[in-house]
């Protein structure tokens, strides 16, 4: 049982400051990507991001069946040592040298698939580069584990501004997918290295001490291979039932919808984690954490979804060009499918935290084996966008079922869940009609539109956010705890009134 002590700030404040250090390092870490996906959209084709999409969901699915989740369960076990940390890092690295071999050896048949023989050499490159990246250090697990976040946000900012800086100039020279290929495996070397500056903690070849981390991680493994397989499946299936053009539309669409959603807010839930983990003794506190974070991120992912879903072609034009036209429709779909993903992978972080990572994971699985079972013959009848729209539907009934188990383990009552869609979904409905409505004149410029509906959408969001929470008696989420943050600062001892 965690006290919090005069030198130590309460778990509480700790694990706020946390979401916003994650916040920042997602944020600056998608928006670096964001400014590499708008250059490379205009120096490459979307050809070239289709033929690296192919091996990229190879690689993807294959990382779900060898992912252990070894990382969250050194988090989740407060005595863990070094003999726990030894024996990940060993597993680590033999799993990266096998993963490496297997996408090498198998390169031949994924191109065969995708009809295209370049994946051979891309794969080959690729393949180097995830062998080589499980050498890093597992000491920087210790930054999340105890909350030291401030350290990794720059761990993970500067090998990923090295990457980028060095596709965009691969990019400026080859103008070829080769770009991509060899911007990635720079930045796999560059986290390597910088892990061993970042910690002090030397890693050393170990077998044993892995018995009760695999009670756990046996479960992460299952919910890890049904998360990328519904995550991959859709992008490896359509190489080689479209053409490279639309796989890139499809990819990039994809990349984009999350990179403006899922990827800036996501990093609030994975800043509770370790305050989850914390809190497995405390059933008062654990529930209280519970609603308050599940609240505050319902608020804030349903207006980034909303908004990408509204100010869809604008986004296209300016973050990827006239030539990405035909995207625009696809952004707008895979940014309804992020909101209900976001939050059921939020909610499946807190089973796992709290003892219920078997349920997560079979729920998972089920929804996994339903997307299998139906994707092709929904894109016989539909196309490429049925697959998206299975997704959502998805991704929706999973967020149903695993609130249904967290309200169970937190003994809350069914009306849980509505209560705290209820005001976002309202406020998200208003910005999408002052959005739609908004009268602008046609020949006004498109990232000048961009600018305004999306100051707008804010505004409006805020406001009908604000007013419906008064309305409701000030409950708890993002109001209050903003609210409750404002008033705390104003009492500080030397603040200025």
């Amino acid at each position: 049982m965690s006290s919090d002590t005069p030198s130590s700030p309460p778990l509480r404040t700790k694990v706020l400051f946390g979401a916003v250090w994650m916040i920042a390092t997602r944020w600056s870490h998608r928006l670096l990507g964001l400014i590499s996906t708008m250059i490379l959209a205009r120096l490459l084709m979307p050809e070239d991001f289709g033929l690296v999409a192919t091996v990229v969901a190879a690689v993807a699915i294959m990382d779900g069946f060898f992912d252990f989740g070894f990382d969250l369960a050194l988090i989740r076990d407060q005595s863990a040592g070094r003999a726990e940390f030894d024996a990940v890092w060993t597993l680590r690295f033999l799993k990266a040298l096998l993963f490496g071999g297997l996408l090498m050896a198998s390169s031949p048949w994924i191109a065969d698939y995708a009809q295209a023989p370049e994946v051979v050499n891309i794969s080959l490159i690729m393949g180097l580069g995830i062998a080589f990246k499980g050498l890093e250090n597992i000491g920087v697990v210790v930054f999340q584990k105890e909350l030291q976040f401030d350290r990794l946000f720059r761990f993970r900012l500067f090998p990923r501004l090295i990457g980028v800086a060095a596709t965009i100039g691969l990019a400026l020279w080859l103008r070829s997918y080769w770009a991509i290929v060899l911007g990635s495996l720079s930045r796999y070397i560059c986290e390597v290295l910088f892990s061993y500056w970042m910690s002090d903690y030397r890693p050393r070849f170990r077998i044993t001490g892995m018995g009760k981390l695999w009670h756990f991680s046996r479960w992460i493994l299952v919910n890890n291979v049904s998360r990328q397989l519904f995550n991959a499946i859709d992008r490896f299936t359509l190489a080689g039932l479209v053409s490279k053009r639309d796989l890139g539309y499809y990819t990039v669409s994809a990349d984009v919808a999350s990179t403006v959603t899922v990827d800036l807010m996501g990093p609030a839930g994975s800043a509770l984690v370790p305050g989850y983990a914390k809190l497995q003794d405390e059933p008062a506190r654990l529930r209280s954490a519970f609603l308050i974070s599940t609240a505050v991120f319902i608020a804030l992912i349903t207006p980034a979804s909303i908004g990408v879903w509204c100010l869809a072609p604008e986004l296209t034009a300016v973050l990827l060009g006239d030539q990405w036209h035909a995207a625009a429709p696809i952004i707008g779909l895979f940014a309804l499918v992020w909101l209900f993903y976001a939050i059921a992978e939020n909610l499946g972080k807190f089973m796992t935290m709290s003892g219920m990572q078997d349920k997560a994971a079979l729920i998972g699985l089920g929804r996994t084996a339903l997307f299998l079972a139906l994707f092709y013959p929904l894109f016989q009848w539909g196309g490429i966008t049925a697959p998206i729209v299975l997704k959502l539907s998805l991704s929706v009934l999973e967020m149903i079922v695993l609130f249904s188990w967290c309200s169970h383990r937190l003994a809350l009552p069914l009306p849980a869940l509505p209560g705290m869609l209820w005001r976002p979904a309202a406020a998200a409905g208003a910005m999408a009609l002052a959005l739609t409505y908004l009268p602008l004149p046609s020949e006004f410029p498109t990232l000048a539109t961009l600018v305004v509906k999306s100051g707008l959408g804010a505004l409006v969001y805020t406001l009908v956010s604000l007013v419906l929470w008064l309305l409701s008696g000030r409950p708890a989420g993002l109001e209050a705890a903003l609210t409750s943050l404002i008033v705390h600062r104003r009492a500080e001892p030397g603040a200025v009134s």
